[in-house]
């Protein structure tokens, strides 16, 4: 650029948004192309970091409590011996931190006043004991998370409802074992409730009932039974994974550990990490928020419309300026270059503005959100509850991811960017003898 240095078109684009046009119409435009652009960018920032709030929070309680960073499912049930050997072998590797067996099945719990059918949980007591996380999301509603006992058993605060029943009453147990040619030999068990708890999700409360794992191995037939060993280690979202990405850890030691649990387990085992264990559930976290984020995006992009308008009623004010400018010997280029960087500017503006007031409510989500709930439940004299355990969290996760903040941020500046090529290409269109024949 021979007359004109970069520096030079920045001072004068800032001169040409900061300087008093000759009508009240060019400020108002650019005022409210910022606030456009700043309004659009609030409910993108808030839904990004809401809904990578939500996921984490559902995600964590997931793998905390029922699934395990790293699941491995037997082909066959294992002998006690061989399954010590393995847990064994397991624990050592470095990385790993916890290494339970766990057998599973299905049942029908009932009780004089009702039934349940259940997931039969057969696990050591050192499942709750050993494990801060498990205790962390599990809330104790009544007794205690005690599966010592071999008649012991502990469950979910929605069964324990539907049947009734508190700790200290007896409960049966109903299991099948197939026995061929579509025949099935029913067993029941008796057990004496010694806990009731809730994991916070409705669906796992009237689905999860903890036993011990010896009266599990009796009283859980082969047949239907899925033997488990859950594994969990040091940095679980750093083993692969599309949905959480976190700078903390160190990936390549968390995926070798995966890769040594695969090798000493061998073919009889299926060896899973938390993502692919429930990939069908995460993959619709996943869609559901890209698709929010790509409407919000749309909706920025639609704000950056008015940047173009606005500079275009700019390059009409600024006919006299853009001549003289001319006539000093700018090219069109640059007088072109003057305008984009008046709307990269503009953007810039009402996107920093905009993710700054986005993060802050992002990060006070909650108490924002009970202070609607309190406005909207004053007004309307309803019931209105956005903390329902129903929608699974009892409170989101707040978790500023700083990442998806600066793309929203560049997003917006690249809008209302390719917005100012418009009016940029008007203005470098005029011409300077013109303007000043006809002053």
């Amino acid at each position: 650029m021979p007359h004109f240095a970069i520096a030079s078109l920045v001072r004068i684009a800032l001169r040409f948004l900061l300087g008093a046009p000759r009508t009240g119409q060019g400020r108002v435009r650019l005022i409210g192309a910022v606030l456009g652009v700043t309004l659009s960018m609030i409910p993108l920032v808030v839904v990004q970091q809401v809904a990578d709030g939500m996921i984490m929070g559902i995600v964590n309680r997931f793998i905390e409590t029922g699934t395990y960073h790293i699941r491995a499912r037997s082909r066959n049930t294992p002998p006690p011996e061989e399954l010590e050997s393995i847990i064994s072998t397991l624990s050592a590797i470095p990385g790993v931190t916890t290494v339970i067996p766990e057998r599973q099945g299905f049942g029908l719990v009932y009780s004089d006043t009702g039934r349940s059918g259940v997931t039969l949980r057969a696990l050591p007591q050192v499942f709750w004991d050993n494990d801060p996380a498990v205790r962390d999301l599990h809330e104790v509603v009544a007794g205690a998370f005690d599966i010592e006992q071999d008649s012991a058993i502990v469950l979910g605060v929605e069964i324990a409802r539907r049947l009734a029943v508190e700790p200290g009453d007896a409960v049966r147990v109903l299991t099948v074992r197939p026995v061929g040619e579509g025949r099935m030999l029913p067993r029941v068990s008796r057990f004496t409730v010694t806990g009731v708890v809730s994991t916070g999700y409705r669906d796992l409360d009237r689905l999860w009932s903890y036993i011990p794992r010896a009266r599990g191995m009796r009283v859980i037939p082969d047949e239907s039974a899925r033997e488990l060993i859950g594994i969990k280690v040091q940095h679980p979202y750093q083993l692969d994974n599309p949905l959480i990405r976190r700078f903390s850890g160190d990936r390549a030691a968390m995926n070798d550990a995966y890769r040594q649990i695969s090798e000493s387990l061998g073919s009889e085992w299926i060896v899973q990490d938390w993502y692919h264990a429930e990939r069908g559930r995460y993959i619709s976290f996943l869609t559901s928020r890209n698709l929010l984020a790509f409407v919000m995006t749309l909706i920025v992009a639609v704000a950056a419309l008015n940047i173009s308008s606005a500079l275009v009623l700019l390059s009409v004010e600024k006919q006299d300026e853009i001549a003289v400018l001319r006539s000093l010997g700018a090219s069109r280029h640059q007088i072109a270059g003057i305008f984009v960087i008046a709307g990269s500017i503009v953007g810039t503006l009402g996107a920093v503005t905009g993710a700054l007031i986005g993060v802050f409510l992002s990060v006070n989500i909650n108490p924002v959100l009970r202070t609607i709930e309190v406005l909207v439940n004053l007004v309307s004299r309803g019931g209105v509850d956005f903390f329902d355990v129903e929608f699974y969290l009892a409170e989101i996760p707040v978790i500023l991811a700083v990442q998806p903040v600066l793309g929203a941020v560049a997003s917006a500046i690249l809008f209302a960017t390719l917005a100012a090529l418009i009016p940029a290409r008007r203005a470098s269109s005029v011409l300077p003898e013109r303007v000043l024949r006809n002053r």
